[in-house]
């Protein structure tokens, strides 16, 4: 992790304010000083300090009388704050239960904290117990307490495991692409065809064989997929998604 002193290092706030940032060109394609300053809750004189310090860092494309917008260098390290948060928030809400709002103000706080190999040992964490059918992991439905007789929690177990391999036998022999995945669910993708150009431009997205995706459910159009990996949002469109065959995790 850069040092305080590190041209690299960025404070809290100015995390916050790349992220803002990022989400408001997602939503509009730029970003405004008073846009920000309103989802910041600070005054608009704030906004403007903080952002030509952003431009120093090379981070951002910043001018009084223009819009925002994030450099390329912008991207990558707003990405990686977005993708802490909702890490974050994910383990939150799905593993301890905490409620959407209060997890939300936690991953906030939480997020500028975490080096990069914390985050990966919680998406591996996350994986495992959000995939995992073995009823040692009760906890999911807070049920985690003793009992004194395993064969109930096995047989549970077994008939999870055989549900899932049905489902996923079932979509591999029917060939199921990711553009035929229910909106909310997560899958792993199997095979993808095309020419190897297209395949080569789906891996710079972390999109290949083995990855497991979240379609999300917001989508503003519908010939599109909003898709997480890992943290990531990618958008890809309906005809790229037909030839990715993937199975139901």
């Amino acid at each position: 992790m850069p040092s305080v002193n590190s041209p690299t290092h960025l404070t809290s706030a100015m995390e916050d304010y790349l992220e803002v940032i990022y989400h408001l060109e997602q939503e509009s394609r730029i970003a405004r000083v008073r846009d920000i300053a309103k989802r910041l809750g600070v005054k608009m004189s704030s906004v403007s300090s903080a952002l030509k310090i952003l431009g120093t860092r090379d981070l951002i494309r910043y001018d009084p009388h223009q819009f925002i917008t994030l450099t390329d260098k912008g991207i990558v390290r707003a990405k990686e704050i977005v993708r802490k948060h909702e890490i974050l928030k994910r383990f939150l809400t799905s593993i301890l239960k905490i409620d959407n709002n209060v997890a939300e103000d936690n991953a906030c706080r939480i997020e500028h904290y975490l080096d990069p190999e914390v985050i990966n040992k919680l998406i591996k964490f996350l994986e495992f117990v959000e995939t995992c059918p073995v009823d040692q992991l009760r906890w999911m439905d807070n049920s985690a307490e003793s009992c004194s007789d395993c064969l109930i929690c096995l047989e549970k177990a077994r008939k999870r495991i055989l549900d899932r391999a049905r489902a996923q036998r079932a979509a591999l022999e029917e060939g199921m692409t990711l553009d035929e995945a229910t909106l909310g669910t997560r899958v792993v993708i199997q095979q993808i065809n095309g020419v190897e150009y297209f395949k080569e431009n789906l891996a710079l997205e972390g999109i290949h064989e083995g990855v497991t995706v979240e379609i999300e459910k917001q989508t503003e159009d519908i010939h599109f997929l909003n898709l997480n990996i890992n943290g990531y949002h990618v958008k890809m469109n309906r005809h790229e998604a037909s030839k990715i065959f993937v199975k139901p995790v």
